[in-house]
């Protein structure tokens, strides 16, 4: 799997690409990742995943309040690559591209830079600045740009969306099984 660490290095690859955070790749993280590579292999073109080392979140929270990754970025790494992703985008989460608007994000980093021809991504993600991109302003950036969108539907456990917060809570209340049966690993 060919890693970029720099947006500015991106090459240009025809691609579906899933975006996400991706902090611990859980199950409903894993859901995302499969359904970008299983449109990638569908239409012959790369499965790539675009996400960041870190949980950008944490850029705008104070030192103490911060949320502890799940995984370290080599983990994450590896974990994507398990899924069948042929390209890992992982830059830093600067201040630069934080201030990026949503629709500058798709079009030139994600569409433009990348080629993504598909990109997917979880009902509940958010992205460019400020996070004021969301599923129903992705649909129709896709569409003005021709590009396929999926929006995967949330992955339920015990009636209650999976979501790295939820292990987060089960490892702290001793949970342990649970959280790694979401978790799809010890």
């Amino acid at each position: 799997m060919l890693i970029v660490d720099d947006i500015n290095r991106i090459p240009f690859m025809p691609c579906a690409v899933a975006l996400g955070t991706f902090d611990g790749v859980h199950a409903g993280h894993r859901a995302v990742i499969k359904a970008a590579v299983s449109a990638a292999r569908s239409e012959g073109i790369a499965g790539a995943v675009f996400t960041f080392p870190s949980i950008p979140k944490n850029a705008f929270l104070p030192a103490g309040e911060q949320i502890a990754p799940l995984v370290s970025p080599d983990e994450k790494a590896r974990l994507i690559a398990s899924l069948g992703a042929d390209m890992l985008i992982m830059p830093e989460f600067t201040e630069e591209l934080a201030a990026i608007p949503a629709d500058r994000f798709i079009r030139e980093i994600i569409i433009g830079r990348m080629g993504a021809r598909r990109i997917v991504c979880g009902f509940d993600h958010r992205f460019g600045a400020g996070g004021e991109g969301d599923a129903d302003l992705l649909v129709e950036l896709c569409r003005e740009e021709g590009a396929g969108v999926t929006i995967v539907p949330p992955v339920m456990h015990g009636g209650e969306k999976i979501s790295s917060t939820m292990i987060r809570r089960l490892i702290k209340e001793g949970k342990r099984g649970e959280a790694e049966g979401l978790l799809c690993r010890e």
